[in-house]
């Protein structure tokens, strides 16, 4: 999974996705793009998922609703918000 480009280049959000078929992509796939949005390689964040929040329970959650679920939490001084169908949005200019 990698973004999209979407203004990358002017310090817009960063649109990646995610497979909600695999709930094991979920992870690395915000870290990673959290990691684009700083800049940094994923373990160079100073802040770890798990520190933030369990990733099981996100999972869960996101699959939980008959509907599209959104979940918005910080990561790493990053604005991130992933959907249940897939999406994952990450605002570096909310720093």
């Amino acid at each position: 999974m990698g973004s999209d480009g979407t203004d990358e280049d002017d310090g817009g959000p960063i649109r990646t996705t995610w497979d909600p078929d695999d709930p094991d992509s979920l992870t690395g796939a915000v870290v990673n793009t959290v990691a684009e949005a700083r800049g940094v390689e994923g373990m160079e964040l100073s802040e770890l998922l798990n520190d933030v929040l369990d990733p099981d329970a996100l999972a869960r959650v996101l699959a939980s609703g008959t509907g599209t679920v959104t979940v918005t939490f910080t990561l790493d001084g990053q604005d991130v918000t992933v959907d249940s169908d897939g999406t994952i949005l990450v605002d570096p200019s909310a720093e």
